[in-house]
């Protein structure tokens, strides 16, 4: 397999918003006297790519091979192309889309990476080992996309589609010989991850006329693309605007995404596609880039066009397998449970993002929090173990980690701090959690040694932390920064602990373990004051303080009546609704669950008032708000003036409320590998539960419903992985402690 590093680009100008340059299309014919019996090709396309073998698109999915930063990694992709060619004439072809290559948006520092330029690729074809052909014997041409940003939109222009260019037969006499390019300096790798692909099809479910054009409702917010097929006169230009909300019923808007200073001709382009008609009818699928959508308006046309059109929104994600499911007997949990996967879905092209329509970045924080929820859902272990070596390459020399990732020198200075540089460890302890696998953990412990030095270099004079963001996005009451900070930085510590001791560093885990107990005791010294426990806290007695020094173990054991005793009196203080931000969200539902009462924990989860989860149903939410804002109407008819905190109607952030599903309403704890504590705690209002999760060794199954005192129980457990039954307090149960499989075991727990 040959890695070439001969980069080779069409036209070689930066594609911008003022200079449109079109997606370069390449082409290399060849003749084989006799087939090898192993024809390859390994290419790279930076940014994107879409490679073609005698007229048969090939490529693996959307948007290969993998955003990074090329300054650390540059990813190849291998293909076996041996079943596509044959003796004679063969054409290899591919076309190129800018992805991060000359984003404009003024705001992460994408507009001002170092590799900004043409897109550009480089390929190795070899039979049977031997080179056969690289970059610089292909031929290159403009093609239809006359412009693509990642952050924007598309255009194309049918008029301009070359048939059959990327076939054998095609007269390419008047192509040009490709321009070298400029290598990247990044490591050579095979893209390990799953390829983003198609998951789903939606057709319309509503049509109507709005105030300049007509307005697509497919039901459901997600990411991707459309394909859309439509007939009207050559040169006829058509506009798509695609959007998770339609301002009134009259328009759709994506003004609300942008809390920054844009231009207003940099703010129109978001999300909004520009297609010019050849005259017959044409097809057209964007597909440099994705959209975060459920509504797509298209303007210009008639409304004969806009009743005979045929358009699908396709709706793609990483290619990774469903691991789980969860489903009650209450259908505002199940809605909220399609949020989450919903949420999930979309915001996972290549690794977790924030949004798909706004930012499309690796926020790392968000990750942090979500990837328990994930794992449970999805088979993604292998996409996140690919984004961490991406971490890791990140990482600087002083420890410090960027906010999102990849990135070049934004989220460093802002945007990081310890709940985002937690994913360093979360994800490795998460992945051999639920895998088994320790290879995560083996690739970041030394960057994990490394960030903890950094993280102690950042101690105030007291052996406090405040060098990151708050708890953020809170409703209405903010915990001050210097208390979320100190928590997450034990919660590190105690994370890199268990790393460490799973992989045998037991030299480096007892450093860890050390660090922990110091941080602990400086914040109960200078924060929670012990001798101070039934008095008040001033601007630290907030339920993000409570919940988060309860579930990180700050307080000793015979202080917990007392701190319960605080957070309810704060719950009691909200009106029962939620009032603290996403890092307290992680484990907020878990302490009210264990330490006040399942019914609690869900009936401010449920509350049909803002701020709540179910209020967001009522807005007719089909994913998870980046905010917590209400409005009086719903997803078709939000009003002009958005709220502040709309900033995304698609963020998977706030999803753990589906791990405390599967925990506490499921019983299904896993906190190590292969092994689960089953432990429901039964609620009133949920009676039925059936969940299930797949491990390596199988499907782990759970059915429970409850009538009365009792609770009649069903599990079934696979091979290699054993089951520790342990009821609630005061409940006792038929079945031996510990089940293993292959096994199914039917029970009941009575009080």
């Amino acid at each position: 397999m040959i890695f070439s590093d001969k980069f080779f680009c069409g036209d070689n100008r930066v594609c911008t918003l003022r200079r449109h340059i079109s997606a370069p299309l390449f082409r290399h014919a060849f003749n084989l006297d006799k087939l090898p019996a192993l024809l390859e090709v390994t290419v790279c396309g930076l940014g994107v790519y879409e490679l073609f073998v005698n007229g048969r698109r090939v490529t693996k999915g959307y948007l290969a091979p993998y955003r990074s930063n090329p300054g650390h990694i540059v990813y190849y992709d291998n293909y076996d192309i041996t079943p596509y060619v044959g003796a004679g004439e063969n054409v290899v072809a591919l076309t190129l889309g800018n992805g991060i290559m000359s984003s404009e948006m003024p705001v992460w520092g994408a507009d001002k990476y170092p590799w900004r330029g043409a897109p550009r690729f480089a390929l190795a074809a070899e039979a049977d080992g031997t080179l056969l052909f690289d970059g610089s014997s292909f031929l290159t041409s403009g093609g239809e996309v006359t412009f693509n940003d990642w952050h924007c939109t598309e255009s194309i222009d049918a008029r301009l589609v070359k048939e059959g260019w990327n076939d054998r037969g095609f007269d390419d006499s008047l192509w040009e010989r490709v321009t070298p390019a400029q290598a990247p300096s990044g490591e050579k790798m095979i893209c390990a991850a799953e390829p983003v692909k198609a998951y789903d099809f939606r057709k319309p479910v509503k049509m109507w006329r709005g105030e300049r054009g007509y307005i697509f409702d497919f039901g459901i917010s997600g990411a991707g693309t459309y394909n859309l097929k439509i007939t009207g006169k050559g040169g006829q230009r058509i506009e798509v605007y695609t959007s998770d909300c339609v301002i009134e019923g009259k328009k759709i808007t994506n003004r609300n995404l942008y809390c920054w200073s844009l231009t207003d001709d940099m703010a129109d382009k978001v999300q909004h596609d520009f297609l010019t008609l050849s005259g017959k009818p044409d097809e057209f699928e964007p597909r440099f880039t994705f959209r975060g959508f459920r509504y797509a308006e298209i303007t210009g046309i008639t409304r004969e066009q806009a009743q005979s059109l045929e358009i699908t929104f396709i709706l793609y994600s990483n290619s990774f397998a469903s691991a789980g499911s969860f489903e009650c007997d209450d259908d505002r949990i199940n809605s909220l449970q399609e949020c989450v996967l919903n949420s999930d879905r979309s915001n996972f092209i290549h690794f977790p993002l924030d949004c798909p329509q706004r930012e499309k970045n690796g926020w790392t924080g968000d990750a942090a929090l979500s990837c328990e929820q994930m794992l449970l859902n999805f088979d993604c272990a292998n996409s996140l173990f690919v984004w961490l070596q991406n971490i890791c390459k990140a990482q600087r020399g002083n420890g410090s980690l960027p906010g999102i990732i990849p990135t070049y020198t934004w989220g460093y200075d802002w945007g990081s701090g310890p709940a985002w540089d937690n994913v360093l460890f979360e994800l490795p302890w998460r992945i051999y959690v639920y895998t088994g696998s320790d290879e995560a953990i083996k690739l970041c412990a030394p960057h994990m040694l490394r960030y903890l030095d950094y993280m102690c270099s950042k101690r105030d004079g007291s052996g406090l932390f405040a060098y990151g963001l708050e708890d953020w996005l809170p409703v209405n009451v903010h915990t001050p920064l210097i208390i979320t900070d100190t928590i997450l930085c034990k919660s590190i510590a105690d994370t890199a602990e268990r790393c460490f001791s799973a992989v045998g560093m037991e030299k480096e885990a007892q450093y860890a373990a050390l660090l922990s107990d110091k941080i602990k005791d400086v914040f109960r010294k200078e924060i929670l004051r012990p001798h101070e426990l039934d008095g008040p806290l001033g601007a630290n007695d907030t339920t993000a303080t409570h919940a988060m020094a309860i579930y990180y173990g700050m307080y000793e054991e015979d202080e917990l009546d007392s701190a319960v005793y605080k957070l309810k009196c704060r719950i009691k203080q909200s009106g029962g609704h939620i009032d603290f931000g996403a890092l307290c969200n992680r484990v907020f539902w878990r302490v009210v669950g264990e330490y006040i009462g399942i019914d609690e924990a869900l009936g401010i989860m449920l509350n049909e008032t803002y701020p709540s989860f179910a209020a967001l149903l009522k807005n007719g939410a089909t994913t998870l708000w980046e905010g917590f804002e209400y409005f009086d109407g719903d997803m078709a008819h939000v009003p002009a003036e958005i709220p502040q905190g709309f900033w995304s109607f698609n963020h998977h952030f706030r999803g753990d409320i589906s791990a405390f599903w599967y925990r506490y309403l499921a019983g299904i704890r896993i906190d190590e590998p292969g092994k689960v504590n089953f432990a429901p705690l039964f609620s009133e209002r949920v009676k039925s539960v059936r969940a299930e999760h797949i491990f390596a060794q199988g499907m782990l199954r759970v059915e429970i419903c409850r009538g009365g005192n009792t609770a009649h129980c069903k599990i079934f457990v696979p091979r290699g992985i054993s089951v520790r039954v342990t009821p609630p307090e005061g409940w006792i149960s038929n079945v031996p402690e510990l089940v293993c499989g292959e096994n199914e075991v039917v029970f009941t727990i009575r009080v």
